[in-house]
């Protein structure tokens, strides 16, 4: 009789677990909090690739500069466009990027691009001369490490031309650019990003 009694009982214990109502709305919060959080998490991340994508140019303008003092030859850091992705290869200035193994060139993070109208670094092709629809801007220096527009260039022939501004953002941040600026006949950077007011048309100074 006992026994009886407790297999009944057994049978209506109600089983353990969550509802089909219980787990839509867990699901419901899960996806509002989702709606909530993605778009600043996103914003996060391209902020973060946008940051880590100038500090590899920066790096590379510095490693051109250098082996531009320790070779006592012409080196230069060039930057282009393919695709969705920036490219940048290190390089002795006598090597036409035409010419720089497909190796040597590095992506920047994904999305980043290049502001044309920001960046006032000088436009050469792919045979590294120079030209205003040119496919690659070239930030060149001479074995004294100064910014030249020539290969052939001593630092007293280095020009304002030679200076000049990289900039790069994100296509999904608004008035996120950031740059580098070349900002001496010597050949110091600097970095800096978009300013609230603009200095010669441009906002990243």
């Amino acid at each position: 009789m006992s026994i009886n009694k407790t297999l009944k009982g057994r049978a209506t214990k109600p089983a353990a677990g969550f509802t089909m109502i219980e787990t839509l709305i867990i699901l419901l919060i899960i996806g509002i909090f989702s709606a909530i959080v993605a778009p600043s998490w996103l914003m996060f991340i391209n902020n973060q690739r946008l940051k880590l994508s100038l500090d590899r140019a920066y790096w590379a303008m510095e490693l051109a500069q250098s082996n531009a003092k320790r070779d006592k030859i012409a080196w230069q850091a060039s930057f282009k466009e393919v695709e969705e992705n920036v490219q940048v290869a290190v390089h002795q200035a006598d090597i036409a990027p035409a010419q720089v193994p497909a190796h040597q060139w590095k992506n920047l993070e994904p999305q980043i691009q290049i502001d044309t109208h920001e960046t006032t670094v000088l436009q050469v092709n792919e045979s590294n001369q120079q030209k205003e629809n040119g496919t690659i801007r070239r930030v060149m220096f001479n074995y004294r490490g100064c910014p030249v527009s020539r290969s052939y260039h001593d630092c007293t022939q280095t020009s304002i031309s030679a200076k000049g501004t990289l900039t790069l953002y994100h296509p999904n941040l608004t008035n996120s650019q950031r740059c580098i600026i070349i900002s001496t006949l010597l050949g110091h950077k600097r970095t800096s990003k978009r300013q609230p007011k603009p200095q010669n048309k441009r906002y990243c100074y």
